[in-house]
């Protein structure tokens, strides 16, 4: 996390904020982008700072509050990636809401595994979602694909739960020739890996084709292995498919349904925060008992959760923005993976 923010600090100067969101808004064509980010520069670097301070406030609260100091913070980091693709955020006091709701009333017997988030068609989310091609979205999320949708969580919610591990490890090895690197899909009997070869390759073109141009792209015949064999430079444009994740140098594999992909990490942490902060505010009996107790499973995962986004979020905004730009230095003073 630390490097992260050492390179999102860079933002934290209106000169910098202001350069970074005149190129941001140039790139897109935006009429009059250097008043624009004139407009917007100081907004864009409070939102760095404010954030940055929400996280390290954090880092040293109990857990009672957690989740309400990581809300603001993501809310926060969030805000200043949408004010990259849109220069007039916000619009009007509609965007400033949340953009998600739960059930209102909780059960007596509340499991938080079986709540759900729902967008809604207006408000921040509902932004961000416009602004980053986040469509179509679904009407609810439930808790249990929220976590699952989470490369660097979904292992120990599995191991917790019971619950099936969508996300796979996949095995890469460095081919010294060519500075090429092989990646090999374990064997399974279920999930898309459990289709042919052949069917596989066609599943992965489908959902992004530009994966299948790589640079030198080759992909194994033998249908009772699957295997990719990529320059190693394509590797981070591998992470930009729906169905891989590249984090901390793991690669990892989405083989859940292929009717319910994965939400983009930002989403689904933000969907899950949005939850554990409204239990935290208002539901303060449950959360006290959670909180207070070690009798229950859901406090392991939801310390769980927390640790990794305060550990990884930082660096899933700025390889985001690097994604979404691609601005070349000094716009990005460290390297974005």
């Amino acid at each position: 996390m630390d490097n992260a923010w050492k390179t999102l600090r860079y933002f934290e100067t209106e000169p910098t904020a202001r350069k970074y969101l005149a190129a941001c808004y140039h790139d897109m064509g935006a009429e009059h982008a250097e008043r624009l980010a004139f407009q917007q520069s100081s907004r864009f670097l409070y939102l760095w700072r404010q954030a940055r301070h929400f996280y390290s406030t954090s880092a040293v609260a109990d857990l009672s509050i957690q989740p309400l100091l990581l809300f603001y913070g993501c809310t926060h980091l969030l805000k200043a990636m949408l004010l990259t693709r849109d220069p007039y955020y916000p619009q009007n006091s509609r965007v400033l809401q949340h953009g998600v709701t739960t059930r209102k009333l909780k059960r007596n017997a509340y499991i938080l595994m079986e709540d759900e988030v729902r967008p809604q068609k207006e408000g921040f989310f509902a932004q961000l979602a416009h602004a980053f091609q986040l469509t179509p979205l679904q009407d609810r999320y439930s808790v249990h694909d929220l976590f699952s949708s989470i490369p660097s969580v979904s292992d120990s919610y599995g191991i917790a739960t019971d619950k099936p591990r969508n996300w796979l490890t996949l095995k890469i090895a460095h081919i010294s020739q060519g500075d090429l690197v092989r990646i090999t899909f374990p064997e399974k009997t279920d999930g898309p890996l459990s289709y042919s070869t052949e069917t596989f390759i066609q599943y992965i073109c489908r959902l992004s084709p530009s994966v299948c141009n790589l640079e030198k792209p080759s992909w194994a015949n033998n249908k009772n292995r699957k295997e990719l064999t990529l320059p190693q430079c394509a590797l981070s444009e591998l992470d930009q498919h729906p169905l891989f994740r590249l984090h901390q140098n793991a690669l990892f594999f989405w083989n859940g349904s292929a009717s319910s992909l994965p939400l983009p990490e930002w989403a689904s942490h933000y969907l899950l925060l949005y939850l554990l902060s409204m239990l935290c505010r208002y539901e303060t009996e449950w959360w006290g008992e959670l909180t207070m107790s070690h009798g229950l499973v859901e406090r392991y995962l939801v310390e769980h959760f927390l640790d990794n986004h305060m550990d990884t979020f930082p660096s899933i905004i700025r390889k985001q923005f690097y994604q979404n730009h691609r601005m070349p230095l000094p716009f990005f003073p460290s390297d974005p993976y």
